[in-house]
């Protein structure tokens, strides 16, 4: 009996695709995302909400330890990004246009113990600083490319620091109330 020869193997699909075939394959994938992307900043959704505070000071109220400063009459364009209160500490997270980005921290807790947990220990105190008033201890190079204020009265702590301007961190101190 003859034996008949093997069949060729067929040739892989993927032989027969070419990178015109990826090319538009990736295309159909890529333009619904262009479209969301795009529809989600024309409706104006690019910006994070901004935070409600009321149950955290309500929590820091029902401690008793201090009575807080809250934020008041911030510029447009200013919004509360977080807060918490845990352990003693309360934080308020605020981000200001032009890349502001600040934290305001309350305690109770001595300077001495506070400062270093928030800020480091690496910083120098600077000269003092009148905001409303109220004098304000300016702080540099706690943590590298930020800058703080630092205001210590009977029974509270309170530092305003972050990746923002002078002028920035004045303002959210002044706005304390």
């Amino acid at each position: 009996m003859e034996t008949a020869a093997p069949a060729p193997a067929p040739a892989s699909e993927r032989a027969g695709r070419r990178p015109r075939d990826m090319a538009l394959s990736m295309l159909v994938l890529l333009v619904p995302v262009f479209l969301l992307v795009g529809f989600y900043r024309y409706l104006g959704h690019e910006d994070p909400p901004a935070v409600d505070t009321a149950e955290v000071y309500g929590s820091v109220e029902r401690a008793g330890q201090f009575t807080p400063l809250k934020p008041a009459d911030l510029p447009p364009g200013w919004r509360i990004a977080s807060a918490t209160f845990t352990d003693g500490v309360l934080r308020v997270g605020v981000t200001a246009p032009s890349d502001g980005a600040m934290q305001l921290v309350e305690s109770a807790q001595p300077a001495a113990t506070l400062v270093p947990a928030i800020i480091g220990t690496g910083g120098k105190a600077g000269a003092a600083v009148a905001i409303n008033g109220a004098e304000w201890q300016r702080h540099d190079d706690g943590r590298p490319g930020e800058r703080a204020l630092i205001q210590t009265t009977a029974g509270r702590t309170v530092i305003v620091f972050g990746h923002a301007t002078d002028s920035q961190l004045q303002r959210l101190a002044g706005s304390l109330r």
